[in-house]
């Protein structure tokens, strides 16, 4: 039997902190370690996909629109282009 667990990203804080550059910059180095540190996984097969990895999110309820939206949102203000 599986228990079901929440949403690991609506779990995780990202609402801003003291410590929020520092975490964004853990992520850019290593964001496939950052997940994992948040119990967050990510097959394989999509570690040098981005958008592969932001679509698995989405598709197995891990993510959210809404959080894809304010964490593009985030980057914008932040200088980081996303395509």
């Amino acid at each position: 039997m599986r228990l079901k667990r929440g949403n690991p990203l609506k779990e995780t804080s990202l609402a801003p902190q003291n410590n929020a550059s520092g975490m964004f910059n853990q992520f850019i180095q290593n964001p496939i370690q950052w997940l994992m540190q948040k119990q967050i996984t990510i097959p394989q097969e999509y570690a040098n996909d981005p958008h592969g990895a932001v679509q698995y999110l989405l598709n197995n309820g891990k993510m959210t629109q809404e959080q894809l939206n304010m964490l593009t949102r985030k980057a914008n203000e932040l200088g980081i282009k996303l395509s």
